[in-house]
Protein backbone atom coordinates (compact mmCIF):
# COMPACT_ATOMS: atom_id res chain seq x y z
CA UNK A 1 0.00 0.00 0.00
CA UNK A 2 2.84 2.41 0.92
CA UNK A 3 4.65 1.66 -2.31
CA UNK A 4 1.50 2.31 -4.35
CA UNK A 5 0.88 5.61 -2.54
CA UNK A 6 4.52 6.67 -3.06
CA UNK A 7 4.34 5.79 -6.74
CA UNK A 8 1.22 7.93 -7.10
CA UNK A 9 2.95 10.86 -5.45
CA UNK A 10 5.97 10.51 -7.71
CA UNK A 11 3.70 10.36 -10.75
CA UNK A 12 1.76 13.46 -9.62
CA UNK A 13 -1.34 11.46 -8.87
CA UNK A 14 -1.87 10.21 -12.39
CA UNK A 15 -5.28 8.92 -13.44
CA UNK A 16 -4.07 5.33 -13.30
CA UNK A 17 -2.78 5.59 -9.74
CA UNK A 18 -5.83 7.45 -8.55
CA UNK A 19 -8.04 4.77 -10.04
CA UNK A 20 -6.11 2.07 -8.19
CA UNK A 21 -6.47 3.69 -4.78
CA UNK A 22 -9.97 5.21 -4.92
CA UNK A 23 -12.69 3.17 -3.18
CA UNK A 24 -14.59 2.40 -6.36
CA UNK A 25 -17.22 -0.28 -5.87
CA UNK A 26 -16.84 -3.40 -7.98
CA UNK A 27 -20.31 -3.03 -9.46
CA UNK A 28 -23.13 -0.52 -9.17
CA UNK A 29 -26.50 -1.93 -10.17
CA UNK A 30 -29.60 0.16 -10.83
CA UNK A 31 -32.81 -0.01 -12.86
CA UNK A 32 -34.48 2.42 -15.27
CA UNK A 33 -37.93 1.72 -16.68
CA UNK A 34 -37.63 -1.90 -15.64
CA UNK A 35 -34.25 -2.41 -17.34
CA UNK A 36 -31.27 -3.30 -15.14
CA UNK A 37 -27.91 -1.61 -15.68
CA UNK A 38 -24.51 -2.36 -14.17
CA UNK A 39 -21.54 -0.01 -13.94
CA UNK A 40 -18.20 -1.78 -13.57
CA UNK A 41 -14.57 -1.21 -14.57
CA UNK A 42 -14.10 -3.83 -17.25
CA UNK A 43 -14.35 -1.85 -20.49
CA UNK A 44 -11.44 -1.22 -22.83
CA UNK A 45 -11.05 1.69 -25.25
CA UNK A 46 -9.48 1.70 -28.69
CA UNK A 47 -7.11 4.51 -29.65
CA UNK A 48 -9.37 5.51 -32.55
CA UNK A 49 -12.23 6.09 -30.11
CA UNK A 50 -10.00 8.17 -27.81
CA UNK A 51 -9.00 10.32 -30.78
CA UNK A 52 -12.62 10.77 -31.86
CA UNK A 53 -13.68 11.91 -28.39
CA UNK A 54 -11.31 14.90 -28.42
CA UNK A 55 -12.40 16.26 -31.80
CA UNK A 56 -14.46 19.43 -32.24
CA UNK A 57 -18.02 19.48 -30.96
CA UNK A 58 -21.20 21.24 -32.02
CA UNK A 59 -20.49 24.12 -29.63
CA UNK A 60 -16.73 24.41 -30.19
CA UNK A 61 -15.54 23.92 -33.77
CA UNK A 62 -11.92 24.73 -33.01
CA UNK A 63 -9.82 22.74 -30.51
CA UNK A 64 -10.87 23.91 -27.08
CA UNK A 65 -11.01 23.02 -23.40
CA UNK A 66 -14.17 22.98 -21.31
CA UNK A 67 -14.33 25.17 -18.21
CA UNK A 68 -13.76 23.65 -14.79
CA UNK A 69 -17.05 25.21 -13.72
CA UNK A 70 -19.91 25.32 -16.20
CA UNK A 71 -21.79 28.05 -14.34
CA UNK A 72 -22.02 29.60 -10.86
CA UNK A 73 -23.58 27.32 -8.21
CA UNK A 74 -23.53 24.28 -10.53
CA UNK A 75 -21.19 21.65 -9.03
CA UNK A 76 -18.53 19.97 -11.14
CA UNK A 77 -18.69 16.26 -10.35
CA UNK A 78 -16.60 13.13 -10.80
CA UNK A 79 -17.13 9.51 -11.70
CA UNK A 80 -18.21 8.35 -8.24
CA UNK A 81 -20.79 11.14 -8.21
CA UNK A 82 -22.15 9.95 -11.57
CA UNK A 83 -22.40 6.38 -10.30
CA UNK A 84 -24.17 7.51 -7.13
CA UNK A 85 -26.54 9.71 -9.16
CA UNK A 86 -27.42 6.75 -11.40
CA UNK A 87 -27.86 4.39 -8.47
CA UNK A 88 -30.09 6.77 -6.51
CA UNK A 89 -31.82 9.56 -8.40
CA UNK A 90 -31.99 7.96 -11.85
CA UNK A 91 -32.95 4.62 -10.32
CA UNK A 92 -35.81 6.26 -8.38
CA UNK A 93 -37.00 8.31 -11.36
CA UNK A 94 -36.05 11.60 -9.69
CA UNK A 95 -33.06 12.33 -11.92
CA UNK A 96 -31.87 12.20 -15.50
CA UNK A 97 -28.35 11.78 -16.86
CA UNK A 98 -28.11 13.89 -20.02
CA UNK A 99 -25.69 13.32 -22.90
CA UNK A 100 -25.32 16.76 -24.54
CA UNK A 101 -23.56 15.49 -27.67
CA UNK A 102 -25.02 15.22 -31.16
CA UNK A 103 -26.56 11.82 -32.00
CA UNK A 104 -23.72 11.00 -34.38
CA UNK A 105 -21.18 11.57 -31.60
CA UNK A 106 -23.20 9.36 -29.28
CA UNK A 107 -22.65 6.55 -31.77
CA UNK A 108 -19.19 6.13 -30.18
CA UNK A 109 -20.97 4.83 -27.07
CA UNK A 110 -22.54 6.45 -24.04
CA UNK A 111 -22.94 6.11 -20.28
CA UNK A 112 -25.65 3.52 -19.53
CA UNK A 113 -29.15 4.93 -18.93
CA UNK A 114 -28.23 8.40 -20.19
CA UNK A 115 -30.62 10.30 -22.45
CA UNK A 116 -29.50 12.24 -25.50
CA UNK A 117 -30.46 15.93 -25.45
CA UNK A 118 -28.05 17.76 -27.78
CA UNK A 119 -26.89 21.14 -26.52
CA UNK A 120 -28.47 23.04 -29.43
CA UNK A 121 -31.97 21.84 -28.51
CA UNK A 122 -31.95 23.95 -25.32
CA UNK A 123 -30.90 27.13 -27.15
CA UNK A 124 -33.47 29.94 -26.87
CA UNK A 125 -33.77 29.98 -30.67
CA UNK A 126 -35.06 26.39 -30.80
CA UNK A 127 -38.86 26.52 -31.23
CA UNK A 128 -39.19 23.19 -29.42
CA UNK A 129 -37.17 24.20 -26.37
CA UNK A 130 -40.26 24.73 -24.21
CA UNK A 131 -41.48 21.21 -24.95
CA UNK A 132 -38.17 19.80 -23.73
CA UNK A 133 -38.37 21.85 -20.54
CA UNK A 134 -41.90 20.55 -19.93
CA UNK A 135 -40.63 16.99 -20.45
CA UNK A 136 -38.03 17.67 -17.73
CA UNK A 137 -40.80 18.45 -15.25
CA UNK A 138 -41.17 22.21 -15.66
CA UNK A 139 -44.63 23.76 -15.63
CA UNK A 140 -45.74 26.68 -17.80
CA UNK A 141 -48.22 29.33 -16.61
CA UNK A 142 -49.06 32.35 -18.76
CA UNK A 143 -45.65 32.51 -20.36
CA UNK A 144 -43.71 31.86 -17.16
CA UNK A 145 -41.96 28.61 -16.27
CA UNK A 146 -42.03 27.06 -12.81
CA UNK A 147 -39.29 24.52 -12.05
CA UNK A 148 -40.50 23.49 -8.60
CA UNK A 149 -41.22 19.94 -9.77
CA UNK A 150 -38.42 19.72 -12.34
CA UNK A 151 -36.19 16.67 -12.01
CA UNK A 152 -32.50 16.72 -11.07
CA UNK A 153 -30.08 16.62 -14.00
CA UNK A 154 -26.47 15.64 -14.51
CA UNK A 155 -24.99 16.70 -17.86
CA UNK A 156 -21.95 15.38 -19.73
CA UNK A 157 -20.46 15.39 -23.22
CA UNK A 158 -17.34 13.98 -24.90
CA UNK A 159 -15.07 15.33 -22.18
CA UNK A 160 -12.64 18.12 -21.28
CA UNK A 161 -11.91 18.98 -24.93
CA UNK A 162 -15.53 19.89 -25.75
CA UNK A 163 -18.11 22.35 -24.46
CA UNK A 164 -21.53 20.88 -25.28
CA UNK A 165 -22.41 20.12 -21.64
CA UNK A 166 -21.41 23.59 -20.45
CA UNK A 167 -23.42 25.24 -23.24
CA UNK A 168 -26.51 23.18 -22.41
CA UNK A 169 -26.21 24.05 -18.72
CA UNK A 170 -25.92 27.77 -19.47
CA UNK A 171 -29.10 27.61 -21.58
CA UNK A 172 -30.92 25.64 -18.88
CA UNK A 173 -30.07 28.33 -16.35
CA UNK A 174 -31.11 31.09 -18.74
CA UNK A 175 -34.51 29.39 -19.03
CA UNK A 176 -34.83 29.46 -15.24
CA UNK A 177 -33.76 25.93 -14.32
CA UNK A 178 -32.50 25.95 -10.70
CA UNK A 179 -28.71 25.48 -10.44
CA UNK A 180 -29.18 23.23 -7.39
CA UNK A 181 -30.94 20.74 -9.68
CA UNK A 182 -28.04 20.55 -12.16
CA UNK A 183 -24.70 18.75 -11.98
CA UNK A 184 -21.80 18.94 -14.45
CA UNK A 185 -19.70 15.87 -15.21
CA UNK A 186 -16.73 17.53 -16.92
CA UNK A 187 -14.77 14.31 -17.50
CA UNK A 188 -17.39 13.09 -19.95
CA UNK A 189 -16.93 10.09 -22.17
CA UNK A 190 -13.19 10.61 -22.55
CA UNK A 191 -12.41 10.18 -18.86
CA UNK A 192 -15.25 7.70 -18.22
CA UNK A 193 -14.03 5.29 -20.88
CA UNK A 194 -10.33 5.80 -20.11
CA UNK A 195 -11.07 4.57 -16.59
CA UNK A 196 -12.66 1.44 -18.07
CA UNK A 197 -16.17 2.21 -16.80
CA UNK A 198 -19.11 0.54 -18.50
CA UNK A 199 -20.54 2.05 -21.67
CA UNK A 200 -23.48 1.21 -23.88
CA UNK A 201 -23.02 0.87 -27.63
CA UNK A 202 -25.37 2.92 -29.77
CA UNK A 203 -27.81 0.97 -31.94
CA UNK A 204 -28.05 1.84 -35.59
Amino acid sequence: MKRTALACILMAFSTVCAAETLPVTANAVFSVNGQEFTISRVSTLEQTTISALIQSSSTCKAPCLSPMTAAPNVPTLGELDVIEFLSTQVDSGDGLLIDARLPEDRALGYIPASVNIPAATLAPTNPYRNEILLALGAQHYEGVFSFTDAISLMVYDSGPATQDAAALIVDLLAAGYPPEKIGYYRGGMQVWTTLGLSTTAATR
